[in-house]
């Protein structure tokens, strides 16, 4: 047998054992339920707003909506006004979904992922800066991490779409205006190199309304993707996870930001290349 046969079987082989190694989340909501399928008790449960003790309690909080992305029947919907307890979730105006436990939907620092998703800011009226340099964010998909702040996120800044990473030191606008796509769904696909050191990486990129293609790639390297701490030193968990819907942390209705925001989200799909399939999440 020649050398090069020899490679080749042994690449497929290592492929072959990267592919049977991955897990994968996957939430569609065309059954039509908030969970999509998924369960809502036990250690691989979808923590939901108005189900999950301690999220917000607003029957609205979250909900589901008709007309998903690409022609699909369903999609879902998070909610937050501002000065209301009802939307208040873990002390913070926030509609979240949590992902501590379903399989594909959980990282560690080694770990390789990828995550899709469809987005839209149904009737956006967006928040203004007043008297300040600029509104408050409000962050609308992130990679949170057990015990600290977010790894990646996404978030509305008036009506700026940014981008933020390493635990929020670092950011970018990736959509200067988005009142154009209001009302209209957006596709979002992340891959990253989770790592706790500066060799991670990731990568975004994004396919907006009218588009037929993703053409919109935003590359980091050499950075610290899976970060371990605060700035002021106080350590983080030892795993992340997605988390998706509406977080307004410092958000203030007297300041100008808008005081009701909506989310939508459909097609969520989380993919843990280095998690085996018969491997627990951390809870």
């Amino acid at each position: 047998m020649k050398p090069t046969q020899i490679i080749s079987a042994i690449t497929f082989s290592a492929l072959a054992a990267s592919v049977s190694a991955k897990t994968e989340f996957h939430a569609n909501y065309e059954d039509g339920t908030l969970s999509s399928g998924h369960p809502t008790t036990g250690p691989f449960r979808i923590w939901i707003p108005g189900i999950e003790p301690g999220l917000a309690v607003a029957k609205d909080a979250c909900y589901m909506v008709k007309g998903g992305a690409h022609n699909t029947k369903w999609a879902v919907a998070n909610k937050v006004t501002l000065d209301d307890p009802a939307y208040i979730g873990g002390n913070f105006p926030r509609s979240e979904f949590g992902f501590g436990g379903p399989r594909g939907t959980s990282y560690h620092s080694g770990d390789r992922g990828a995550y899709s998703f469809s987005m839209q800011f149904p009737d956006l009226v967006p928040s203004v800066k007043g008297d300040r340099p600029a509104p408050m964010e409000d962050v609308v998909w992130q990679f949170k991490h057990h015990d600290g702040g977010h790894d990646i996120h996404l978030a509305l800044v008036g009506v700026n779409l940014v981008l933020g990473w390493g635990g929020n030191v670092y950011k970018q606008v990736i959509i200067d205006d988005v009142m154009p796509y209001v009302n209209k769904w957006m596709d979002f696909h992340f891959e990253v190199l989770w790592k706790n050191d500066t060799t991670g990486w990731f990568t975004l990129d994004m396919k907006l309304p009218g588009e037929r293609r993703f053409g919109h790639k935003i590359k980091k390297k050499g950075i610290q993707t899976f970060v371990t701490a605060s700035p002021d030193g106080t350590l983080w968990g030892d795993h992340g996870m997605i988390q998706y819907g509406v977080y307004r942390h410092s958000a203030n209705s007297s300041a100008g930001d808008t005081k009701t925001l909506i989310i939508w989200h459909d097609e969520v799909t989380a993919i843990n290349f280095s998690q085996p399939p018969d491997q627990m999440p951390p809870v």
